[in-house]
């Protein structure tokens, strides 16, 4: 199940957290993985097993760059995997014009362009999932500018399905919650993870592994009848308040 031999994937941001689990997924599925990541990566890629091509998402050159690379080393492309983002957190009232136009550069415009490029040099069959966050569906204080990035991506993902629908593309976006990364980590970490435990119904932080094993099931063949959907892999979080949530509430 879910075999992807003989398939291509992109992944963006794939140096680190979330992209580094997908892309070792991917490869050990049987795809050949490509990561676009602005970091240098290329000796971890190489430990993966994985190919590297430094890409900075919110040039939209470096992009197209990227997917001619995949074209030129494998000689096509069948997964694009749009995970690349930046993030930290600011009060509205504290909104900053530079701050708010990269995050809107990075995460938005990254996001579709890859759609573009990747879709542009696909065949029938092809599939691309977005990386969005669950602060695209529910309001987090203080991460209004990237929530507002994130939402934008769940629109890209559904208008793209229907537009390359007719071209045998399917589309999908991924929500995911909190998962245990060098972003989601780098601000609080300690904070990061007493939420979670409390309003997370499985009642723990997320494996960037499991949130891998979600793309992988999207870019396979056996979700050939899924596409303009938006999953969200966040323990239960987005579902309602936990009991957890509603006793600390009750005991103060």
């Amino acid at each position: 199940m879910f075999d992807l031999n003989g398939k291509v994937a992109i992944v963006t941001g794939g140096g680190s957290g979330i992209g580094t689990a997908t892309s070792q997924r991917l490869r050990k599925a049987g795809a050949q993985v490509l990561i676009g990541d602005i970091t240098d990566c290329k000796a971890k890629a190489a430990e993966w097993d994985c190919h590297y091509h430094q890409t900075d998402v919110s040039k939209p050159a470096e992009v197209a760059a990227l997917c001619d690379e995949a074209i030129k080393r494998f000689g096509r492309l069948d997964i694009m995997v749009n995970n690349a983002a930046i993030s930290s957190g600011h009060p509205l009232a504290e909104a900053d014009e530079a701050r708010s136009l990269k995050f809107w550069r990075v995460n938005v415009m990254g996001v579709q362009m890859g759609i573009k490029e990747a879709a542009a040099r696909m065949k029938p069959g092809s599939a691309i999932v977005n990386i969005s966050s669950i602060t695209a569906v529910l309001g987090f204080a203080q991460w209004g500018e990237y929530g507002a990035t994130k939402g934008a991506i769940i629109s890209l993902s559904q208008t793209a399905a229907i537009e390359y629908a007719s071209l045998g593309i399917r589309v999908n976006c991924i929500c995911p919650g909190i998962f245990d990364t060098p972003m989601a980590m780098s601000e609080a970490p300690d904070m990061v993870h007493k939420n979670t435990n409390v309003f997370s119904l499985i009642g723990r932080i997320g494996r960037p592994e499991e949130l891998a094993a979600a793309v992988h099931f999207l870019v396979s063949d056996d979700a050939s009848y899924i596409t303009g959907q938006t999953l969200l892999v966040d323990g239960g979080w987005s579902t309602g308040t936990s009991i957890k949530a509603i006793g600390l509430a009750l005991s103060s």
